[in-house]
């Protein structure tokens, strides 16, 4: 044969050591993709890009949101719909409603009090935002506000868009 007596023991220390190296590897990958992606907040922005799109094109406000040239008081009922949105779409907690949008059409002229108002979801996520201003906590909902201008006939609005994303259970361990 062409071994040596030393070949055979640097092959045993071979083999700890490929077993060493891939314990490490598969305990780094294991602690770097245990914990989950925390994606409230871009899926929020996401969610707010959504309505502004469904309410404005172009820098002019949509026609289904008026009715006889004045806000449709009933666009409230049919906004989910007008929207294309599903906010319990896994149907996997509870049945609770992981998301909150709201929207506040400002007329340029008065700017302290809505002109009109459209919301939908669970409303009770919108107190986390208020906590949310103080300090960022990562168990309760994320929240954005997004503003933006359109127009309609002339008139010139300031749309806040506030969106609210929960699903703390998926994102946050």
């Amino acid at each position: 044969m062409w071994y040596k007596k030393g070949d055979k023991v640097i092959s045993v220390y071979w083999f700890v050591i490929l077993i060493i190296v891939s314990v490490a590897v598969v305990y780094g990958v294991s602690a770097f993709y245990s914990h989950p992606y925390d994606v409230r907040a871009i899926e929020a922005e996401v969610l707010s890009n959504k309505i502004a799109d469904c309410f404005s094109s172009e820098g002019k406000l949509n026609d289904g949101l008026f009715k006889d040239g004045n806000f449709d008081a009933g666009f409230n009922q049919k906004f989910m719909s007008f929207c294309k949105l599903d906010f319990n779409p896994e149907k996997s907690f509870e049945n609770v409603e992981q998301y909150y949008v709201k929207a506040d059409f400002y007329k340029i002229d008065n700017l302290n009090e809505p002109a009109f108002a459209v919301y939908g979801g669970n409303q009770n996520l919108a107190s986390n935002c208020e906590i949310q201003k103080e300090e960022d906590y990562k168990r309760i909902a994320k929240c954005l506000e997004k503003r933006f201008y359109s127009t309609y006939a002339g008139d010139q609005y300031l749309i806040k868009i506030l969106s609210v994303v929960r699903k703390t259970e998926k994102n946050v361990k």
